[in-house]
């Protein structure tokens, strides 16, 4: 097999296995097998380990004494981690891209076609749905920290929406209060105020962490009394 065919089926097996994650189709503490997912995927087992790699970098998936890999399970310590990152690089997002002038009446109607989508989506049932929301409210936060002009802030940004919304996911958070946060952020961002868009976002934020946490200690809970 040469080098470029197998990066083209690493990067497919990647593409596959992190929407399966990112969707709760493959659930937190499941193992995954090179050997089984080859034949699943009907592909040889390297691209999968090299997928499963790439995974583990971008903190989706851990291989705890290098015994094979597992989906990662969040702890609400991560939860906590993670979303103390996102406040601190949003925040300052918002900021540099005030200050660089980015503040468009094209950005702002960027902001909202994202919004729209979202909004379609994030008041259904099924976990379809769920997911199809969540991959519009990171395009949402992903907007706002790309507006400041630093790709690599933006990579890790991006890592770090992959894994809030994974935990979200697995554990069927309350998600029908974001859309009215979102337009309170592009509200805000509309009529100039950096101030109050920052507030907004402090505001989306701190709810969405709240919420998170308290369904992933009652995940846990529950697992405990099943046990």
């Amino acid at each position: 097999m040469s080098n470029v065919v197998r990066a083209t089926l690493a990067d497919q097996a990647y593409r596959e296995l992190r929407s399966r994650i990112l969707s709760g189709q493959l659930a937190g503490g499941q193992r995954l097998l090179p050997e089984e997912l080859a034949v699943e995927l009907a592909i040889s087992p390297t691209p999968i380990k090299e997928a499963l790699l790439r995974l583990e970098a971008d903190g989706l998936v851990v291989s705890p004494l290098r015994k094979g890999a597992v989906v990662r399970r969040f702890t609400l310590q991560d939860v906590n981690e993670l979303y103390e990152a996102r406040l601190m690089i949003e925040h300052d997002a918002l900021g540099k891209a005030f200050a660089r002038g980015q503040i468009t009446p094209a950005f702002v109607e960027a902001l909202n076609r994202t919004l729209e989508q979202h909004a379609l989506y994030a008041d259904r049932n099924t976990l379809d749905d769920l997911t199809t929301a969540l991959a519009f409210d990171r395009e949402f936060h992903q907007q706002l920290v790309l507006a400041a002009g630093n790709g690599l802030v933006g990579e890790w940004h991006l890592r770090i929406l992959g894994q809030t919304h994974t935990v979200f996911v697995y554990n069927a958070g309350d998600y029908r209060s974001s859309v009215s946060e979102h337009r309170a952020v592009v509200d805000a961002i509309a009529h100039g105020s950096l101030k109050d868009a920052r507030k907004a976002l402090e505001d989306h934020l701190k709810h969405s962490w709240k919420n998170t946490l308290s369904h992933v200690e009652r995940s846990m809970k529950n697992e405990e009394i099943g046990a």
